[in-house]
């Protein structure tokens, strides 16, 4: 009988180890290999032994744990999808909205009279104004008699006013009393006059000095001379007895809207009719008039559907039942999951606007299958845009607005529900914190903070309470289809209290503590391959001995035998 020595055992632990990041061998071949072991006939091939071993319990023991890691893996890129779907959903259809294609168009009849452009968010339907400009907005500006480039002047101070304001003090000195160090002086002053030198062909050099647009940004400047030696300062003073020579006044603009004439300080400005940037370019007559974006809605609302069934379908192949042919999705039958597809689901029937005959997709022609999916009724959605554009186009707008303007809407736009609310019995934080009620029933109040309810209609709605507010005061929410979106976005992705957040936290969770398992697991294993050696080395050592003792003991009876015959 062969005995194999406890440096075999030695040996058998270092291909243990080299071996234990392969697959473990199916559990009925190390069974058969180890009864062979046993069964070998003269001797026992220990190594083999605890090789083999080794390998049934760390199959044993890691194979469950590698299985609930690949479940792990596959359920955190499947809701790592998810959430990058989500989001992109929502921003691409946020940064269409908020481009202003969705809403309607202000044209100019005469672009070289005036050009317009929408302004984002502000509702504009039905647009039409006859506008004459008398006059553009103008700014000041003056300039000096030409000096040769060396030309230095007296140190001293100029006093430069703007308007009605403040005269500011500009100290020239023997450092910077040149037309280009007083440029300098001046520019660095910041009191809204622009200064500059310029060179003629002659090689001598003027002083520029221009003013701000409007007649409120006409200015004037003294001088006073404390040194002397150089051109004297009163040469630079603007004014009635100073040395600059006027080459354009300040202006107001004149325009005459509807037959109203009014002025602006700028050719630039929107606070004329709401929605409308209007940019005077010449003086003259021009109309004004609105194109509605049903081309735009049209291929948005197409886009938007095409979008929700791409996201539903990564849903539902995530959550899928398994088949004959195929395992469960990773995330069949989780719950982050579920309340995810019903929220979208919702966002079919979400008023979206506050106000209208047409307030949802689902009455714009957007139609939910038994399946989830989503479709366009052409006919339904080119009649609505039709007879309701205004309704059709507030739908995809969020705005929100407090007829009371010392009753500020602090919520993010958007995070309120679409309606119209009347907030009732106000009164500001002057003595403790300030009240509001919505419905009859009252806000939830932290010093000047009013929030509404749950459950009351104008869930999210947020409003500071300024010591001047009226005792009651409307609040009007357009939630519009960006703002609904995002609202469903941020509650599934917000860090710790979102749904998908904290599914994502959970499973990467899981997987550290998987992880963690598996290294616990492989220190079982190694202590129970050094038992195995050494209980083999002991087997090997006694087993020696015995082989000694029946070799002495065989040749004892040889002897014997040999004596006696």
């Amino acid at each position: 009988m062969t005995t194999t020595t406890a440096t075999s055992g030695t040996t058998s632990t270092t291909n243990t180890t080299s071996s234990s990041s392969s697959t473990p061998p199916n559990n009925a071949s190390l069974g058969q290999s180890i009864l062979s072991g046993l069964n070998a006939g003269a001797g026992l091939d220990t190594a083999s032994l605890i090789t083999n071993l080794t390998a049934a319990q760390k199959a044993g023991l890691e194979t469950p744990i590698t299985t609930k890691q690949a479940t792990n893996t596959a359920q955190i890129s499947a809701a790592g999808s998810l959430a990058s779907d989500l989001s992109t959903f929502a921003s691409s259809l946020n940064t269409l909205v908020t481009g202003g294609t969705l809403q309607s168009q202000p044209q100019s009849s005469k672009t070289d009279v005036m050009t317009v452009s929408a302004v984002s968010g502000t509702p504009l339907s039905n647009l039409g104004s006859s506008i004459t400009v008398n006059q553009l907005a103008q700014s000041q500006s003056v300039k000096s008699a030409a000096f040769s480039g060396s030309q230095t002047f007296n140190t001293g101070t100029l006093m430069l006013t703007v308007g009605s304001g403040t005269p500011i003090e500009i100290d020239v000195t023997s450092g910077n009393n040149t037309l280009a160090g007083i440029a300098t002086a001046i520019n660095g002053s910041n009191a809204g006059v622009t200064a500059k030198v310029i060179t003629g062909a002659d090689g001598n050099a003027t002083l520029v000095m221009t003013g701000k647009t409007g007649q409120a940004q006409a200015f004037t400047m003294s001088a006073s001379d404390t040194g002397s030696g150089g051109q004297s300062l009163s040469s630079l003073a603007v004014g009635a007895a100073g040395g600059m020579t006027q080459t354009q006044g300040a202006q107001d603009a004149s325009l005459t809207v509807d037959g109203v004439t009014i002025a602006r300080s700028s050719n630039s400005f929107n606070d004329v009719i709401p929605g409308v940037q209007m940019t005077l370019t010449g003086v003259g007559s021009t109309a004004l008039s609105s194109t509605p974006p049903t081309a735009a809605i049209t291929q948005a609302v197409n886009d938007f559907v095409t979008a929700y069934n791409q996201l539903m379908g990564e849903i539902n192949t995530a959550t899928a039942a398994a088949t004959s042919g195929g395992d469960a999705g990773p995330l069949r039958g989780n719950p982050a999951i579920r309340a995810m597809k019903s929220q979208l689901a919702q966002l079919t029937t979400t008023n979206l606007n506050s106000s209208g005959s047409v307030r949802t997709l689902a009455e714009l022609g957007v139609k939910t299958a038994q399946d989830g999916t989503l479709s366009v009724d052409s006919a339904t959605m080119q009649k609505m845009l039709t007879t309701y554009p205004s309704d059709v186009e507030a739908m995809f707008m969020t705005t929100q607005s407090s007829s009371d303007p010392s009753v500020l809407i602090t919520n993010k736009p958007g995070a309120a529900l679409s309606g119209v609310y009347t907030v009732t019995g106000i009164t500001p934080a002057v003595s403790g914190n300030a009240t509001g009620s919505i419905n009859g029933v009252p806000m939830s109040a932290s010093s000047w903070n009013l929030t509404a309810a749950q459950g009351n209609g104008a869930d999210g709605l947020a409003l500071q309470i300024l010591s001047s507010a009226s005792s009651s005061a409307t609040i009007t929410i357009n939630q519009g289809l960006g703002g609904a979106l995002q609202l469903l976005t941020d509650g599934l992705l917000q860090a710790k209290t979102g749904a998908l957040a904290s599914l994502q936290t959970s499973l990467t969770t899981q997987q550290k503590s998987l992880a963690d398992a598996l290294t616990k697991t492989d220190a079982q294993v190694t202590v129970y391959h050094d038992r195995l050696v050494h209980q083999f080395s002991t087997m090997n050592t006694l087993v020696s001995g015995y082989k000694a003792t029946q070799s002495y003991l065989t040749q004892q009876i040889n002897l014997w035998t040999k004596s006696t015959g």
